[in-house]
């Protein structure tokens, strides 16, 4: 049921008024009560004052229990009291005995002997509102005299309950009033608005509403005379002002129309609109006819979907909803299929349009055939280019992979072959030099021992011929290291385990040590296999790896010693990795600490000349392994010696 605009305005405005006259009364009622039990609490709190005064003055003059009943029940006789008691607590029942009707009677009674005020509101029998207020009674110094109690103490209670009868009445009739007036300003408010709303409102209103029944039915040029000099007059000339400018769109509308409707009918490519809901034609432009084969009465009685190949109607529909949901949409190779059962390949530019309430989908239909044919040859010759080039660049690409692994393997054997020469010239050398050094360095020591023995110790000539003795040795010592690198000597092979020669060769280091701050951190395998070679020479490799760690930490630092067996192109070793805490080796000279006189410490006096590591290299070499060498992460340098297992020891079992 639809309830007309002057209805709907009276029942808000009554409802308002109502509620708004309800909400006062509510709260003149609540202010009432509260000030009607604020007043009731002050009276009784007054009373029981009053009574107490009375009490106590009574005590001081000598009065008993017996005057003290009866301004008990003086004051009990007063108008509006209800009840007014004495209530005794332990104190007094101990000092004077208990009496029944000064007894605590309920919980107000309790807390009032301890000590604390309650204000109560109850009704009583005729339904009347009463206040009841309970006050302690605490003992003062001048009370001490007769009472047997403690300053402070609570004694007793004072329990007065008054009656609202007389003030509920003047509240009740105040309320009456308050409704009566209220209920008569709400008929008088009613009754106004609704002479103002027919008077004011629903006569301009029914003007308006004629006025758009005319611009429903079409007479854009009808206009309304409001004369009301207020708001309604104002939207009268805004709705005459919206008439004539409708009236003005619409013409041009029209003319629009007509245009557009001449520009699709002449338009080259084919223009279809579709109901978006039942997606069949709802209109066709002659290219549309011309292109499919179909008249347009044959168009529009046939659904869209027929048109469309059956290997790719799901393809289009889902096409269609995009387009749908998108507003537009592009879809650049389809095909239609005419009336001959031809198909005509297209490009369709689809868009959503409105009208009369509906939604319309509107396609735009290239005929592509031409243009598809050239892009085919055009393809063919391209892909055809294109497998001539790929055959031919695979050829040339093959080649010069060819070309490039071959330079390479070329490069690194002129290097090898360049390095292998050199080391092998300079062993040679090395070699004759030693040869030819030899017998002068024997005859210069045995004739230095010879006039050492001849001269005093204390001589200076004895100091001289003992410096030429000691140049003598060192040179020794360097010629056999050379000998040594230039043919390392394989006499003296046999089995052994590394971990013997590392702790052998540590125990020897042990000295060097003390006077430094260097440590050994030792982690050896006990499981590690055998292997064969020299045991001098396997402790001088280690020898000269573990000086060279402890020059590169400069006296400070952790030597790491580790072995472990591994496994590498099928063949088992052992390892033993000698890891330093120093600054590590630079990149630019890691392939040429293993050079022979490569050095990067000062050298002087036949100690350092740079073959520790190039005989090392060489004796590693001649028992069949190979030492690794990099850059620890973090920090110094790591060397792995690489030693073959015993071939007897391949498949025995670790030593326990």
């Amino acid at each position: 049921m639809r309830l007309k605009l002057s209805h709907r305005f009276n029942l808000h405005i009554g409802g308002i008024l109502l509620i708004g006259i309800l909400a006062i009364v509510y709260h003149d009622v609540g202010a009432s009560t509260r000030l009607l039990r604020q007043i009731g609490i002050s009276e009784a709190e007054r009373l029981c004052n009053l009574l107490f005064d009375q009490l106590h003055t009574s005590m001081r003059l000598g009065g008993g229990r017996k005057e003290n009943r009866a301004i008990v029940e003086r004051f009990g006789r007063m108008r509006g009291v209800q009840e007014i008691r004495l209530v005794h607590g332990p104190v007094l029942d101990r000092q004077y005995g208990v009496e029944e009707d000064e007894l605590p009677r309920g919980e107000a009674d309790k807390n009032g002997l301890a000590g604390r005020v309650t204000d109560s509101f109850e009704k009583i029998n005729d339904g009347v509102s009463s206040i009841r207020h309970v006050m302690p009674v605490f003992i003062k110094r001048e009370c001490m005299d007769c009472h047997k109690a403690a300053e402070g103490e609570v004694v007793g209670v004072i329990s007065a309950r008054l009656s609202f009868d007389g003030y509920e009445a003047i509240v009740g009739a105040h309320t009456k009033g308050f409704l009566l007036w209220g209920g008569g300003i709400f008929v008088l408010t009613s009754v106004a608005v609704l002479l103002t709303v027919n008077y004011r409102l629903l006569a301009p209103l029914g003007a308006l509403k004629k006025g758009a029944d005319a611009l429903g039915a079409g007479d854009l040029g009808h206009s309304v005379a409001i004369d009301t000099g207020d708001e309604l007059e104002e939207v009268g000339e805004a709705f005459n002002k919206m008439a004539g400018a409708l009236l003005r769109t619409t013409t041009r509308l029209n003319d629009i129309n007509e245009k557009y409707s001449r520009l699709v009918q002449m338009a080259v490519d084919a223009i279809v609109i579709k109901d978006i809901e039942t997606r069949r034609f709802v209109d066709v432009n002659p290219a549309a006819t011309a292109l499919t084969g179909f008249s347009r009465e044959e168009l529009l009685g046939v659904s869209s979907q027929s048109l469309y190949p059956a290997e790719r109607a799901a393809e289009y529909g889902i096409a269609f909803d995009r387009w749908a949901l998108d507003g537009k949409g592009y879809l650049r190779d389809a095909d239609i299929i005419c009336r001959d059962g031809g198909r005509a390949p297209v490009e369709i530019a689809a868009s959503v349009i409105e009208y009369g309430g509906g939604k319309y989908m509107l396609e735009i239909w290239r005929d592509i055939s031409e243009r598809k044919g050239f892009m085919q040859t055009l393809n063919k010759y391209v892909a055809d280019l294109e497998e001539t080039v790929a055959e031919r660049t695979a050829k040339l690409n093959g080649a010069l992979c060819e070309l490039e692994e071959a330079y390479k393997k070329l490069k690194d054997s002129e290097g090898k072959l360049i390095q292998s020469a050199k080391l092998s010239s300079l062993g040679e050398m090395g070699a004759g030099i030693a040869h030819e050094l030899n017998s002068p360095l024997a005859g210069i020591l045995s004739l230095t021992e010879v006039m050492m023995n001849r001269a005093e110790k204390g001589n200076s000539n004895y100091y001289f011929l003992e410096k030429v003795k000691d140049a003598a040795v060192r040179s020794k010592y360097i010629i056999q290291d050379m000998l040594t690198y230039a043919r390392p000597a394989k006499a003296g092979f046999a089995p052994f385990y590394m971990n013997e020669i590392i702790n052998a060769t540590l125990s020897l280091f042990t000295s060097e040590l003390k006077t430094s701050s260097i440590e050994i951190a030792r982690e050896l395998r006990p499981d590690l296999p055998r292997v064969y070679g020299n045991k001098g020479q396997m402790m001088e490799v280690f020898l000269n790896i573990i000086k060279n760690a402890r020059d590169a930490m400069h006296g400070r630092g952790t030597v790491f010693v580790a072995t472990s067996p591994a496994v590498d192109n099928g063949l088992s070793y052992a390892v033993a990795e000698i890891r330093d805490t120093g600054s590590g080796i630079p990149a630019d000279i890691m392939d040429k600490i293993f050079d022979p006189f490569f050095s990067t410490k000062q050298k002087g006096g036949g100690l350092n000349i740079g073959l520790g590591l190039s005989i090392s290299q060489s004796i590693v070499k001649a028992h069949g392994g190979r030492i690794e060498v990099r850059n620890a992460p973090g920090a110094g340098a790591s060397f792995k010696v690489w030693m073959p297992v015993y071939k007897e020891d391949q498949s025995r079992p670790p030593p326990g």
